[in-house]
């Protein structure tokens, strides 16, 4: 879970006293928490679930292998999230991507 933070719209990454649960500061939902819920490596599953910014939101995520490394997807709208706020979220995606790619790089290299 640590290693959400290399992205850059997480920090104060830590885990909570409740269950399972991670609790962090999110770029532009603030107070936030998340959850594995299926979570299967071998298959690339990393479900989770999301609160933040008012919204729960259960996150679909798949992680495939390709010629270059992996592929990820998770992009669902979560009820409760306009256009708008979606919109908003993904603008970041790209960059929050680029950064986990470095990351991975520097510690293969």
């Amino acid at each position: 879970m640590k290693n959400l933070e290399v992205g850059g719209q997480i920090t104060s990454l830590q885990k909570s006293n409740d269950n399972d649960w991670w609790t962090f500061d999110h770029a532009i939902a603030g107070k936030s928490m998340i959850k594995l819920v299926n979570s299967i490596e071998k298959y690339g599953i990393l479900d989770h679930q999301f609160v933040g910014g008012g919204l729960t939101w259960d996150v679909y995520v798949r992680v495939v292998p390709n010629k270059e490394g992996s592929t990820t997807t998770w992009l669902v709208k979560p009820d409760g999230l306009t256009d708008i706020q979606f919109e908003e979220q993904l603008k970041n995606y790209d960059s929050k991507i680029e950064k986990w790619k470095s990351a991975l790089e520097s510690i293969s290299t």
